[in-house]
């Protein structure tokens, strides 16, 4: 990972984007391709270690998934719930990759996380 300082910086700019627009986001983290954290803010911090490495396991099945029906790469994942939603994009900085995880509550607007989350992405795609 090349200049941590810079990506660090990027990563609360994108994490504050995601908080500041879409209502209901109960957190957001940021995380290495094979699942460690960069960034992230969240009602329970205990919940930081457990989402990065999920959001890793996700990711590499998504991109499985899209590989063998013929889809191409996996950019994002949505998981809808009773009670909320996660979405999981790519984000390709430089030769690193790392995964945005959003969880926000049933009352979250799926576009809106979406298109907030898009533009974090690209915050992070900037190196």
């Amino acid at each position: 990972m090349q200049n941590k300082e810079s990506l660090l910086s990027d990563a609360k700019a994108a994490i504050d984007l995601v908080l500041a627009e879409v209502r209901s986001v109960k957190a957001v983290v940021i995380s290495t391709g094979d699942g460690f954290e960069v960034a992230a803010r969240v009602e329970d911090a205990t919940q930081i270690t457990r989402m990065s490495a999920m959001a890793s396991s996700l990711s590499a099945l998504g991109a499985l998934a899209g590989e063998e029906n013929g889809l191409g790469n996996c950019k994002n994942m949505i998981i809808e719930s009773e009670s909320g939603m996660l979405v999981i994009l790519q984000v390709q900085r430089g030769a690193d990759t790392f995964i945005l995880s959003v969880i926000a509550g049933s009352d979250a607007v799926v576009g809106q996380i979406l298109f907030f989350a898009k533009q974090a992405v690209r915050i992070l795609q900037i190196a």
